[in-house]
């Protein structure tokens, strides 16, 4: 049998009521979950922000330079 999911914000009376009414269906399961976002800090989350925005602005790093220079900071080979 398929699973379906469901998302929504609960700001709204109709989404709580669709989910109230969800509930009380005994094939029905509701688990609340949040998104990895949600459970970053404000000080992550504004990191990730300006990390974007450099790379956006083409201020960025490669992965290939990033293994390059951690390669050479532990004097192991590519």
């Amino acid at each position: 049998m398929p699973n379906y999911t469901i998302s929504t914000q609960e700001v709204s009376n109709r989404a709580n009521a669709l989910l109230d009414y969800l509930k009380s269906i005994d094939f029905v399961k509701i688990s609340k979950s949040s998104d990895w976002w949600e459970t970053l800090t404000v000080e992550e989350q504004s990191a990730i922000y300006k990390s974007v925005e450099l790379l956006d602005n083409g201020e960025g790093i490669n992965q290939s330079e990033v293994r390059k220079n951690v390669n050479s900071l532990l004097s192991k080979d590519e």
